[in-house]
């Protein structure tokens, strides 16, 4: 700028001005909310010409990094910044760059459309749960990626505190399938699925030999689905044992499984296929039936065997008469005759003959069987020995009898004996007598027996007619004793003295086991006696067994009054939740001594003597002090159940609560039983909304305590693997009723408590108007507690709209230190509302710099113009006028809103550079104003000089002149500007101007060192003018000279010569004038009438700046015709025509030569002959003269 003013100062001319060029010419985008983005223009120059000058924003947005808003040279690139910190999707920001260049002021509107990416739109058009549902419908992909993206939460429709706890509650848990089939069914947009089973049992008959089949499932609607397929039952094969919602077509899923035939034995084989979801197993029964005709007899006679082995059975434990007993067996053996011929039923029968006394027919059977059963001795060695047995119970004979125990005790000696030849030891010792006669041998033989694999109740049968006789043996009872006994005992066996030693051995017994505890059971069924009952409780205590199972025991002998160490301990424990009566009374008391209780036992204990005893009871009173002692400890550790409830309300009470119980307590008050019949959860997990906490709570048999203390906390439950559910079916019941005197009470003692606080802060929100108590709660709440951020949001704006209230209220001005916490609130946590609100409130009182801070940091949207306006005036007088580009911008909006006053525009005046149009009208309020307006004139006309935009120059040159202190550079340029405009482009121009050089060419000694447009602009003046006083005179002839020797010629010069001498050669001729481009030659094409009819050219003479003549002689009468043409775009084009006749120039020199013969011409025309007369022989005179006086050589 300065460079360009001295050079017009120096009345230099720029011949040619750079032709800017530049992109784009507008702009707009879309821009990411909450960035900062770099953008670029390109200025450059089209003819060579380096382009200078500023760029301007009028958005405080979109700002020259670095204050680097200069430029210079062919080609410019301008990094500008667009910050959309701090504003929301939708909004808009608007405004231009001004170009304030060497070649004038351009404009450069901008719009910039706040948005979000691509899939931030997406999520901007989520403004329901429903709209959620649609994407998820149509694209589930699509769907899971926003629900993982990050920005997910700021959807319109997660703004919802509920939603955004749902949303909290799942994420992260799990697979994320579960994860949006959950939330949007706890939404409420989307029902369950629901699995159904079209067959609930699958039959076959039969099948082949691999049997191929499907279980049709449906669903009832679209979405996750994960299932597992399990079978119960080795002919069962699942070839897919898991189905996702994949696997549906049509919202069928077609699962196989096939039936392994060669699994499958005779008869009915039962199974089943297990289909488990997270909301439980259906259970679809499968049953294959196999039948045979031979298959079905063998059946129907290992029945029969079966029968008639239980009547033998009974026969030898002689609990039954003989004869009854032997002639139901022998019917059983009738049956089986008719269906079989086998050799053994026909031994069974001689049995049968022998038992009954019939020896005759006994032999007569054995006699036919005798070949059969010598030919297979071998192969069948059981019947062989059966068959000999038999003949030693008829025949009684020694030799046989022996050689038949020999046998058999060689067969029971062999180690490769079969398992099923237990029969053989049998026989040995119904033959064998003497055997007994050592009985621990033949225990001893029997245990061996027993752990060779033999479990034969005959065995057991055998063992318990030796205990009977030798209860003894009992005292190193061993397995297979415990076998016999609990045997014996099943089938009442057991003799009452074989049961009471039995009872007498198992209570020395040093450990536990569960063969010890079902046979005293046993045993007491049969027999109860108070030693066994005894014995009965010392095992259930040595196996620590508890439970409702086990409380009919304790409780029989304790009225029984057994002594029995701990029997009172285990009676509490085994106590059942629906006893409903006061404990016995020898309980109570000796508990009252007893302290070496667990928690539970005396939570038991303690709950019962509360429900049912009086308080003035000697009971109640022995245990007061232990209760009010243990409710603490359990309060103090959070427990809660039905029966710590029961203690809780007969114990605490208002008085006894301070800070370190108040802490504890709320969570228990406020518990709920929470029961849930889903075997796959294992926690419920419950979220506190407003809190960023969440706690979790084991599911023990189904139940769980957990406190909730508002509805609107959220309750889920999580399975093994993570999976978080909230479409569970559970019952809630509140552990204890009538709390809210309580919860009032630990408030008052403990105010820190957090979702106390957090539910205080809540019910303060709901209120239509906050009160000085309520805003200091919520901002003690904002200061000290976790809070999510939706409902920091809330609170936030709650004590935004009361500290606004309180501003109206008080009136401007009226600083009010309770705001202190507005001073110091996170605002960026706020929405642009509340950020507004804040920012009027501290500017209102008083609070400028905060409230500036904060408008650099947030922009100045949403504040009203008037609050601007307090807050930069101010502002500008507290930094003491100090230029702050921020602070300026700011004055300046204010000043376009018309609402500036005499400081902010002093502050203006002072430091503001924009357009010269803002400049100007700065200027002219400020004069208007009566403002002090520094430098802005000055800096206003070298910005007009410097950009040509020079309509309102002389207004502006005006006051400046009017300064005491001038620039002598910038008064020259303006004088030379307004020369070229008067010259070049014919503008009107004020006296003044002439006046000014005028003096400027008088002061100057050698006038050929003037600047040329001083010249000619002053010649040119004096043309117009109707005369001129002799100084001008002289200076326009002096003026003239200069030109005229310096080659310009102008048409204009006629015109002067009836003030000064003009040289006749310049007289004698018509002079075409022609203004154009320097850059591009004219063509001149010219005919002269009346004797010329065709056009012709001819050149033209530039003679300055882009001005071109051409000088032609005319006679009277005669007309020249001209055009000017130029080349463009390849073509010639006429720019310019006109005729020029001959003219009379008054002139203060003689007449000329051409001058005469003009005359003369006119004369002959006219047919004046004297007057020709006259005029030749004047023209004869002139013409001697000249040759006399002036011989050329």
């Amino acid at each position: 700028m300065k460079e360009r003013i001295n050079r017009l100062a120096k009345g230099i001319i720029d011949s040619d001005l750079p032709k800017m060029i530049w992109t784009p010419d507008v702009i707009e985008d879309t821009v990411r909310v909450g960035t900062t983005v770099k953008r670029e223009i390109f200025i450059g120059s089209e003819n060579g010409l380096n382009v200078k000058g500023f760029v301007y924003s009028s958005n405080i947005r979109v700002r020259i990094p670095n204050d680097n808003n200069t430029f210079g040279g062919l080609r410019n690139h301008i990094v500008y910044e667009v910050d959309t910190s701090f504003l929301s999707a939708g909004d808009e920001i608007e405004g231009s760059f001004y170009l304030v260049t060497n070649c004038g002021e351009k404009e450069i509107p901008y719009l910039f459309h706040v948005d979000l990416a691509t899939s931030g739109r997406i999520l901007g058009n989520l403004n329901t749960a429903k709209d959620f549902l649609e994407v998820a419908e149509h694209d589930m992909d699509t769907a899971l990626r926003l629900l993982e993206y990050q920005d997910f939460t700021e959807a319109p429709f997660m703004q919802d505190m509920h939603t955004r706890a749902l949303y909290d509650s799942l994420k992260g848990h799990g697979s994320r399938q579960n994860f949006m089939e959950e939330f949007l069914v706890a939404l409420g947009v989307k029902k369950p699925i629901r699995l159904m089973v079209e067959e609930d049992k699958k039959v076959y008959d039969n099948p082949g030999r691999r049997l191929e089949d499907f279980i049709v499932i449906r669903s009832d609607t679209w979405g996750y689905i994960y299932l597992e397929a399990s079978a119960d039952g080795d002919f069962i094969h699942l070839p897919k044992k898991s189905a996702t919602q994949a696997d549906f077509q049509d919202g069928t899923l077609r699962l196989p499984f096939n039936i392994l035939s060669e699994r499958l034995h005779v008869g009915k084989n039962y199974g089943a296929i297990l289909i488990k979801t997270a909301r439980g197993i259906t259970k679809i029964p499968v049953e294959a039936t196999v039948n045979s005709s031979r298959d079905a007899e063998r059946a129907v006679f290992r029945e029969e065997m079966r029968e008639y082995l239980e009547l033998r059975l009974e026969y030898e434990s002689g609990m039954y008469e003989d004869a009854l007993i032997l002639n139901q067996m022998q019917k059983e053996l009738d049956l089986m005759k008719m269906t079989s011929e086998q050799l053994l039923l026909s031994l069974l029968q001689a049995e049968i003959y022998v038992l009954t006394g019939r020896q005759d027919k006994a032999c007569l059977i054995l006699d036919e069987v005798r070949d059969s059963v010598l030919t297979k001795r071998l192969e069948q060695k059981e019947l062989y020995c059966f068959y000999q047995y038999l003949q030693v119970k008829i025949w009684n004979d020694k030799e046989q009898k022996d050689s038949l125990i020999r046998l058999l005790q060689k067969y029971c000696s062999e180690e490769d004996r079969y398992r099923n030849d237990f029969i053989l030891y049998l026989m040995l010792l119904k033959v064998n007598e003497e055997l007994f006669e050592n009985p621990v041998t033949v225990l001893i033989s029997m245990e061996q027996e027993f752990k060779d694999g033999c479990h034969s109740p005959f065995l057991y049968v055998e063992c318990l007619k030796l205990l009977e006789k030798e209860p003894g043996f009992l005292k190193n009872m061993a397995r297979f004793e415990l076998y016999a006994l609990y045997f014996g005992a099943k089938r009442g066996m057991v003799s009452r003295d074989l049961a009471l030693a039995a009872a007498k051995a198992l209570n020395g017994a040093k450990g536990f086991k569960e063969i010890y505890l079902k046979l005293l059971c046993r045993l007491y069924e049969m027999y109860p006696e108070q030693e066994i009952l005894s014995s009965v409780c010392s095992m259930m205590i040595k196996g620590n067994c508890r439970g409702s199972r086990c409380f009919e025991w304790y409780d029989k002998a304790i009225k029984a009054s057994v002594s029995l160490t701990r029997l009172y301990e285990y009676f509490l424990y085994s106590l059942p939740e629906d006893y409903g009566k006061l404990l016995p009374r020898e309980v109570l008391l000796y508990f009252s001594y007893s302290t070496e209780l667990d928690a539970h036992s005396r939570c038991v204990l303690y709950s019962n003597i509360l429900a049912y005893t009086q308080r003035d009871s000697d009971i109640y009173r022995l245990y007061e002090r232990a209760i009010e002692q243990f409710a603490l400890e359990q309060l103090f550790a959070g427990r809660i159940n039905s029966r710590l409830a029961v203690i809780y309300k007969h114990m605490i009470y208002k008085e006894l609560i301070d800070p370190q119980l108040a802490r504890a307590l709320p969570a228990v008050l406020k518990s709920n039983r929470i029961t849930c019949r889903d075997a796959a959860m294992r926690y419920v997990v419950v979220r506190h909304g407003e809190l960023m906490t969440e706690d979790a709570y084991p599911l023990q048999d189904g139940t769980a305590y957990v406190p909730l203390f508002s509805e609107r906390d959220i309750i889920l439950f999580q399975d093994s693997f993570g999976n978080r559910y909230l479409n569970i079916r559970y019952e809630k019941v509140s552990a204890m009723e009538a709390v809210d005197e309580l919860l009032e009470c630990c408030f008052e003692v403990y105010p820190d408590h957090p979702v106390l606080f957090v539910n205080a802060c809540y019910e303060a929100m709901e209120k239509e108007e906050l009160n000085g108590d309520n805003a200091a709660l919520l901002e003690l709440a904002d200061q000290k507690m976790k809070l999510h951020p939706l409902f920091r949001s809330r609170l936030m704006s709650a004590i935004v709209r009361y500290y606004k209230k309180l501003a109206d209220e008080s009136g401007d001005g009226n600083r009010n230190s309770s705001v202190s916490y507005l001073l110091c609130l996170d605002k960026d946590a706020l929405t642009r509302d509340e950020r507004s609100g804040v920012c009027e409130t501290l500017i209102r009182q008083n609070y400028y710099t905060e409230a500036y801070e904060m408008i650099c940091r947030y922009g100045i949207e949403g504040i009203q113009i008037k609050r601007l306006l307090k807050l930069c005036t101010k502002m500008v007088l507290q930094n003491l006028f100090d230029e702050d580009d921020r602070l300026l911008h700011l004055a300046y909006v204010v000043f376009l809103e018309e609402k500036s006053d005499s400081v902010i525009l002093d502050y203006l005046c002072e430091h503001f550079n924009g357009t010269v149009d803002q400049m100007y009208r700065v200027l002219m309020q400020g004069i208007k104003e009566h403002v002090e307006t520094y430098d802005l004139e000055e800096r206003l006309v070298a910005q007009m000089l410097f950009t040509g935009c020079t309509e309102k120059m002389d207004r502006v040159f005006e006051l400046y002149a009017s300064r005491k202190k001038t620039s002598e550079n910038v008064v020259k340029a303006y004088f030379t500007v307004k020369s070229i405009e008067y010259f070049l482009y014919n503008k009107t121009t004020e006296d003044k101007v002439f006046a000014y050089l005028e003096a400027a060419v008088n002061n100057s000694v050698e006038k050929d060192k003037v600047p040329d447009i001083y010249l000619l602009a002053l010649t040119r003046y004096y043309s117009t003018l109707p005369a001129l006083q002799d100084d001008q005179l002289k200076l326009c002839q002096a003026v003239i000279d200069v030109l005229i020797e310096a080659g310009m010629i102008f048409a204009y010069f006629k015109d002067l010569a009836k003030f000064i001498v003009i040289p006749g050669n310049i007289l004698d001729k018509e002079i075409i004038e022609y203004h154009g481009n320097k850059e591009i030659r004219p063509y001149l094409r010219l005919r002269i009438l009346p004797e010329e009819e065709e056009y012709h050219y001819e050149d033209m003479r530039p003679v300055y700046k882009g001005i071109y003549i051409r000088e032609k002689v005319l006679f009277e009468g005669e007309i020249m015709e001209y055009q000017i043409l130029e080349d463009e775009n390849g073509e010639r084009k006429t720019v310019e025509e006109g005729s020029i006749s001959c003219k009379e120039v008054t002139t203060r020199t003689l007449g000329n030569r051409f001058a005469c013969l003009n005359e003369m011409s006119l004369s002959l025309e006219l047919k004046n002959e004297a007057a020709l007369r006259e005029q030749m022989e004047e023209y004869l005179k002139k013409d001697a003269a000249v040759s006399e006086l002036f011989t050329l050589q």
